[in-house]
């Protein structure tokens, strides 16, 4: 039989006084029940039960006997005692019971090993206080929660003050960066006074390529003028690489320039006067760095020498002219989409035709033709070149790649041809057909009068 007794919770009531003794049972209709010393006892909801081993049937302590269980209780107190059972058998896994000191022991045979699960349920089964643990663990995050605290707002103090420009020592030290290697610069002096721009650049490309500005994307290369606008006789060159640096201060420190030796050393900056920070430039965005970085690479890259046979892409576009006039234009507004489609037509028997385009406002009549291979250009200029349409003679060439076509037209060109749109429009059809009808309208009515 179970010795097991568990500890009872402050708010959970005392076990009653019962008189445990094997006593005999009977209930209505039911032959009465034998108890003997082998039964099992159990403290569950503040009552007595017991039962006959495993699969015995549960009995409950009520007035000094032991009464079957209702059948509908059966199920629940059976899920009860297990728990209790279970609880029990790990309770006495790992622990004797001393006599001397009153509390449960670890076996004196264990060979089982302590590890994290045995200090845990240890733990779990014998009253660990955390309090005081849990009160270090809050001190703590009270701790790094006030410094994180701390540190935001010396960092918006920091802002605040950097926004507001105080003219301090402090503020002068956060408006002004070193540039240390960002900028590749060399400052020359002892230059000729009268050397220009173009020389001074000429001289300082020798050593490397000179940065273009992100900005104006002209060389960083300046010579320092006065007041007056007149030549100081020094200069500064920022370079895209850090070698150029020392290959400048080696070679071109003490050569010749115009009769004068020059000095070359690497360029120090240091602020002069008060900060101003309205003279800070604006940063640039990710795309324009980005950008300025392709410009950079591109260059630096090496690409292959062009082969002999090698021809530009202006050469797959064909001009051809003549092929119009602007009175043929000005009467008609849907000859430039007419001819657009004819020329695409025309030209397909000689190749893909990428794009055509019309320049209806060029006086020689120019109209485009884009293909995709010069093969088919070639073929193009051989067949279109010298051919006669509508009485006049077409020129058919290859395009230069830089001549410009589109004529930008005036305000009474623009008003003319909306002018003419718009008759177009309104006429349902050809200006020029509308004028040979009022013609022969006309003779009609003189053949009416004779």
């Amino acid at each position: 039989m179970s010795d097991f007794v568990p500890e009872t919770e402050e708010n959970e009531e005392e076990p009653m006084n019962v008189d445990l003794e094997p006593k005999i049972a009977q209930k209505a209709g039911k032959e009465p029940v034998v108890v003997d010393q082998s039964f099992s006892r159990r403290f569950i909801n503040n009552k007595w039960y017991g039962k006959y081993g495993e699969e015995g049937e549960l009995l409950e302590h009520i007035k000094e006997d032991w009464i079957p269980v209702a059948e509908d209780e059966q199920e629940f107190l059976s899920q009860l005692w297990f728990e209790q059972e279970e609880q029990e058998r790990n309770a006495h896994k790992h622990y004797d019971w001393d006599e001397e000191k009153k509390e449960w022991v670890p076996k004196t045979n264990k060979t089982e090993e302590v590890n994290e699960d045995f200090i845990a349920e240890y733990q779990a089964n014998y009253g660990v206080q955390y309090d005081d643990i849990y009160k270090k663990m809050d001190e703590e995050l009270q701790e790094k929660a006030a410094k994180a605290l701390k540190e935001e707002e010396d960092k918006k103090e920091k802002k605040r003050k950097k926004k507001q420009k105080l003219h301090t020592e402090e503020a002068k030290n956060e408006g002004w960066v070193d540039f240390g290697d960002k900028v590749h610069a060399v400052y020359v002096s002892n230059l000729p006074l009268d050397i220009t721009d173009e020389e001074f650049q000429e001289f300082m490309s020798k050593c490397g390529v000179i940065q273009p500005d992100i900005r104006t994307n002209k060389p960083k290369c300046k010579l320092y003028r006065n007041e007056e606008g007149d030549l100081k006789g020094d200069g500064r060159c920022c370079y895209i690489k850090k070698e150029s640096i020392e290959l400048a201060c080696n070679i071109l420190d003490g050569s010749l320039l115009k009769n004068k030796e020059v000095k070359v050393e690497e360029a120090h900056f240091e602020l002069k006067g008060d900060f101003d920070p309205s003279k800070k430039r604006r940063k640039l965005t990710a795309a324009q760095k980005k950008r300025y970085m392709e410009q950079q690479n591109k260059l630096f890259e090496w690409t292959p020498d062009k082969p002999r046979n090698y021809r530009p892409k202006s050469d797959c576009t064909v001009i051809v002219k003549n092929l119009f006039t602007l009175e043929m234009m000005s009467k008609n507004a849907a000859l430039m989409l007419d001819l657009k489609e004819e020329m695409t037509q025309s030209c397909q028997k000689y190749g893909t035709v990428k794009k055509v385009v019309v320049y209806d406002n060029h006086p020689d009549g120019v109209v485009s033709v884009t293909f995709p291979t010069t093969e088919e250009s070639d073929m193009a200029v051989k067949y279109l070149n010298g051919r006669v349409v509508d009485g006049r003679k077409l020129t058919a060439e290859l395009w230069d790649g830089k001549t410009k076509y589109k004529i930008q037209e005036t305000e009474e060109d623009e008003e003319r041809r909306r002018k003419e749109f718009e008759k177009f429009i309104e006429g349902g059809g050809n200006p020029d057909d509308r004028n040979e009808e009022e013609e022969e309208d006309d003779e009609d009515d003189d053949d009416d009068e004779e």
